[in-house]
């Protein structure tokens, strides 16, 4: 019987030995969820978290323009208490007086908007104030996404198709789209999105797919690809270390994309 050698197996590149930079993190009201995820972060030599609040804690899905400023607020008191904290504003898109409240966030320093969280269909006009305001900034949109193909129960739930259309219509804004790795049928994401060159993916979630990893890289290409954790570091990071690819395509996830697609 004749043994097939190995496919050989790329250097792993230690997350310790590169600043990591997060696309997609949440801070909480409660302070101890955020102190405990600031001390994980730092044993992680993770430097920056772009991070908006966290959605449940505004009460609903629908939350009114004062839960949004008080879950913006927090945020932008963690930031400045916090060097590594980067905000993202947090908007509703079915609340005019959150645009307000996003651009004087953007004028003082937050470098995104989003999560754009399942209060309405990120589509159509309803997005045009956000994304108008992004393109003035020039910060990314971050927007929660399901990778369903299947029926489903939440019908006010972002889908690639809606990312496709919305970055289509603005391309001169950077799209964020949630979590490739928040499960459902992701390979037809990388579809909806791979020739779009203004949408970008962040590796968040909680599935564990193989090749998950390398196959984001080779629909879109290794600069739209993003570290992002939606709170699950050891999860993302190591779903990172283990993908076979090169050491400098996992530098530019690690790190080069976002400070790239923030600015910051």
């Amino acid at each position: 019987m004749c043994l097939k050698a190995p496919t050989p197996t790329p250097p792993m590149l230690s997350a310790s030995k590169v600043s990591v930079r997060d696309a997609h993190v949440h801070l909480f009201l409660n302070e101890e969820l955020n102190v405990n995820l600031l001390r994980l972060a730092r044993s992680l030599n993770v430097e920056r978290l772009y991070s908006s609040i966290y959605p449940f804690d505004l009460g609903d899905l629908n939350p009114k323009p004062e839960e949004v400023r008080k879950g913006n607020t927090r945020v932008a008191e963690i930031a400045e208490e916090n060097r590594e904290v980067v905000g993202l504003a947090f908007v509703n898109p079915l609340n005019p007086e959150d645009l307000r409240e996003a651009e004087r966030l953007l004028r003082s320093g937050f470098r995104g908007i989003g999560e754009v969280y399942r209060s309405v269909r990120p589509r159509g006009r309803i997005m045009a104030p956000i994304m108008e305001l992004a393109q003035s900034f020039d910060v990314p949109v971050l927007i929660h996404v399901a990778h369903r193909l299947y029926p489903r129960d939440r019908p006010r739930e972002g889908t690639p198709a809606d990312v496709a259309s919305l970055a289509r219509k603005w391309p001169r804004v950077k799209v964020i789209m949630a979590h490739i790795s928040g499960g459902g049928d992701w390979e037809n994401a990388l579809e909806e999105v791979r020739l779009i060159p203004n949408v970008y993916l962040d590796l968040g979630g909680s599935v564990c797919d193989s090749h998950i990893v390398e196959r984001s890289v080779e629909a879109l290409g290794a600069d739209r690809v993003l570290f992002g954790s939606d709170d699950l570091l050891p999860q993302a990071l190591a779903r990172l270390e283990e993908a076979q690819l090169d050491q400098e395509v996992k530098v530019r996830i690690y790190r080069e994309n976002a400070i790239r697609v923030f600015g910051d």
